[in-house]
């Protein structure tokens, strides 16, 4: 019969608890890192970053944020060079470019925060579960139902949303 290794047992424990210590620690400092990002998104885009910071992705019950980065990562700009001045696009032409983005990928961005796995249907409206789970099977777009999370909706929204067929 083997013995069991007490002090093998041990030091693997502690190796564990470490690693995982580092391992937060480190995404700790990528999300402080990723907000910090947002103070150069809001240079320019200052109606923007007013609204973030009205929204659930920036102050909420549980703590967590996602930041400009998180949803709009490697958006490409015109001039990549900040020029540290107002945007001139208007807001609604800006919103049916991200709608169509995140259309055309199956809202991934979104996803990688929220899982359908992870979520408790017994916490949302019964009509929210059957939307979510028909969404889910159909690898739908979370723009398509979830416009303005982030972000006060534009004037003329609604029908612009309707006319580029990303729904309501």
């Amino acid at each position: 019969m083997k013995k069991l290794n007490i002090n093998g047992l041990t030091k693997s424990l502690l190796n564990a608890v470490i690693a995982s210590i580092m391992t937060l620690g480190m995404f700790s400092v990528s999300q402080a890192t990723d907000l910090a990002k947002n103070d150069k998104c809001a240079k320019c885009h200052v109606d923007q970053a007013s609204d973030y910071e009205e929204s659930v992705h920036y102050i909420n019950r549980s703590g967590v944020q996602a930041g400009c980065a998180n949803c709009h990562a490697g958006k490409k700009h015109k001039n990549s060079k900040s020029k540290n001045t107002k945007v001139s696009k208007s807001r609604i032409d800006m919103a049916l470019s991200e709608w169509k983005r995140l259309s055309d990928n199956a809202s991934k961005e979104c996803k990688t925060c929220h899982s359908p796995i992870a979520m408790d249907y017994t916490k949302q409206e019964p009509r929210s579960v059957e939307r979510h789970e028909e969404g889910f099977e159909k690898n739908e777009s979370c723009i398509r139902c979830h416009k303005g999370i982030s972000h006060h909706l534009p004037e003329g929204w609604k029908e612009k949303s309707e006319q580029a067929g990303f729904g309501k």
